[in-house]
């Protein structure tokens, strides 16, 4: 997979102005992580390899967002995707059942890659921002999206206040919390555009009446980091930082009192995917830096402040949480390639 580090824009103006990023603040650490040996072996511990994803090997960047449908059963929808072979976007959605093991095609397609997240409010699944083709005049969005899984239906919502791609989300109280990871800096100063790539902005975005607010800046860069919400907070943990060094920090943001704290990093850094499991907060972590094994698996445990190394699958990509036989797993998927984690 390659690195995107075009940075652009979106289809409509932004809501808010930029401005110059400042350094990143450095909270106070708390805790020490466990080692970070990997155990491939011990059950249940495990992955599974699942249905072939419908994409080619090559496409990647599509996120991954899960509802159920009428019948309970878990359902996973992807979102978006491009090739490193071809200008290729706006791939069709794709529906995989885990109950049956099976994929279908939707009519909706989604036009960006690397998104900033997504998120399930309701009857609908939520995504902003992303990639356009590449081509494409400005090359990233400010749009946000939501998509009516039930009638696979696409409505367009009020714009994210910045143009973004490659962040995190999460769902709190029926609100919608997001933290892009890229910002375009080719119209800076113009509204929507920021002076530097990386971001630290934070947004909140409200259904109900439709619109954005701007949130305390996270502590640290998270570019391509891994996010999930546990016990009413949002964990967020690794990613690449400036010059895309790999980041290892751990912050997570209490929305009853607007504010971060740094927590113990994860014992390796760099693109990263996360859910909730079990009380835990699970990361996905893909590194580059030749190290053995590439892929990497961790789970979090607020109780202990502590992490633990776990089984990773065979190759990286998005994840996301579903329901099998009453149990909870974990289900991830890149290009034609899916797995089920048990834990």
């Amino acid at each position: 997979m390659r690195t995107t580090t075009l940075l652009s824009a979106g289809v409509a103006l932004a809501m808010l102005a930029c401005t110059s990023e400042e350094s990143p603040t450095q909270p106070d650490v708390v805790g020490d992580p466990a080692p970070a040996a990997l155990s491939l072996a011990a059950a249940p511990n495990s992955w599974k390899p699942r249905a072939p994803a419908p994409f080619g090997a090559d496409i990647f960047g599509y996120g991954l967002g899960m509802a159920p449908n009428s019948a309970g059963e878990s359902i996973v929808y992807t979102f978006g995707g491009t090739s490193d072979e071809e200008d290729l976007t706006g791939l069709s959605i794709r529906a995989y059942n885990v109950a049956t093991d099976s994929w279908t095609g939707r009519l909706s397609r989604v036009g960006v890659f690397h998104s900033n997240g997504i998120g399930k409010i309701g009857d609908k699944l939520y995504f902003s921002g992303g990639y356009n083709e590449h081509s494409s005049t400005p090359f990233s969005s400010n749009a946000l999206w939501a998509y009516d899984y039930s009638r696979d239906r696409m409505i367009r919502k009020a714009d994210l206040p910045i143009f973004s791609a490659e962040g995190v989300t999460g769902v709190i109280g029926g609100k919608l919390y997001v933290l892009p990871g890229a910002c375009n800096g080719n119209g800076w100063p113009s509204p929507g555009y920021c002076a530097v790539e990386q971001t630290r902005r934070f947004y909140r975005y409200d259904p109900a009446t439709n619109t954005w607010v701007t949130r305390r800046r996270s502590p640290h860069y998270h570019r391509k980091g891994a996010a999930a919400v546990v016990d009413g907070k949002l964990y967020v943990a690794g990613g690449l930082g400036e010059q895309g060094s790999e980041v290892t920090d751990l912050d997570v943001y209490d929305p009853s009192t607007n504010s971060w704290r740094s927590l113990a990093p994860i014992p390796a850094g760099g693109v990263a995917s996360g859910a909730a499991l079990q009380g835990q907060f699970y990361v996905l972590v893909q590194r580059f830096d030749g190290t053995s094994p590439g892929h990497r698996a961790y789970a979090y445990n607020p109780a202990t402040n502590r992490w633990k190394a776990k089984a990773a699958p065979d190759f990286w990509g998005s994840v996301t949480r579903v329901t099998l036989d009453g149990g909870s797993h974990l289900f991830t998927a890149t290009g034609d390639r899916s797995a089920l984690y048990t834990p």
